[in-house]
């Protein structure tokens, strides 16, 4: 199991405000949870970085020495959670729990796979089903991750957890059934005709170039037999009859 130490700041004040005066200072907050008290610190920028370039990994232990006014201390600790800022994606809380060494834990650690698979060469795809796996153990016997052979595997070849080779000190907690790995077909790509291309002539289209005169006669045409169809009486229907010589009784009879 890797091994990182850091340092943080234990906090005298809590709240909002002090949260983000501490957060434009560069310190990340955060609390330490577990056996024992819990407590709560500042990750400073130099810290910061350390647990960036092992990225963030829950899996390794953390000796962090917590500093303050009055005590110092040292405990170790596995990351449990990170907060992210929505927009910048920045760290803005963060969760560890306190860990005894002669404890067992369970940790999820990553899977790397190893090698090259038989069946890329018969174009087929490698699909990595599980990403980590949960396992139990002493916290140092856990390993950074565990890797997987895939040398072996033809088109249609899986592995399963129960073929994972873990540390002799260390049981998998995961589903022993659970696919880790496959390799796949390849799926042929279907070409895609647009619906107006089927319908298209197949032979090649002859453009006739209007004469002069033609495109103007052809409208005037249209707006002829359009205005007949509009001018022609609907079958069934008198005429009505012109306002004021409607007949009606005599006056005065």
């Amino acid at each position: 199991m890797e091994r990182i130490k850091i340092q943080s700041n234990i906090r005298e004040k809590v709240g909002k405000e002090r949260a983000k005066k501490e957060r434009r200072a560069g310190e990340v907050p955060a609390i330490v949870y577990g056996k024992g008290e819990n407590i709560t610190v500042t990750i400073p920028v130099p810290s910061l970085k350390i647990l960036k370039n092992v990225h963030f990994s829950r899996s390794a232990i953390i000796d962090m020495e917590a500093v303050g006014k009055e005590k110092k201390e040292t405990i170790s600790v596995l990351i449990k959670d990170i907060q992210y800022h929505p927009l910048s994606e920045e760290v803005i809380h963060m969760d560890f729990m306190r860990v005894l060494l002669t404890e067992k834990i369970k940790v999820n650690v990553p899977l790397a796979l190893k090698g090259e698979a038989k069946g890329v060469k018969e174009e087929g795809i490698v699909q990595q089903v599980l990403w980590e796996l949960e396992v139990e153990g002493l916290p140092l016997d856990i390993p950074e991750k565990i890797e997987v052979d895939v040398t072996e595997l033809g088109i249609g070849d899986s592995i399963h957890v129960k073929e994972v080779k873990a540390p002799d000190k260390i049981k998998i907690v995961t589903h022993l059934d659970a696919t880790v790995v496959t390799v796949v077909e390849k799926a042929e790509e279907e070409e895609i005709v647009p619906a107006a291309a089927e319908a298209a002539p197949t032979g090649p289209e002859v453009i006739k170039e209007k004469k002069e005169g033609e495109e103007g006669e052809e409208g005037e045409e249209a707006k002829e037999e359009g205005g007949k169809e509009k001018a022609a009486p609907e079958k069934g229907k008198e005429k009505a009859p012109e306002k004021g010589k409607e007949k009606g009784p005599d006056k005065g009879k």
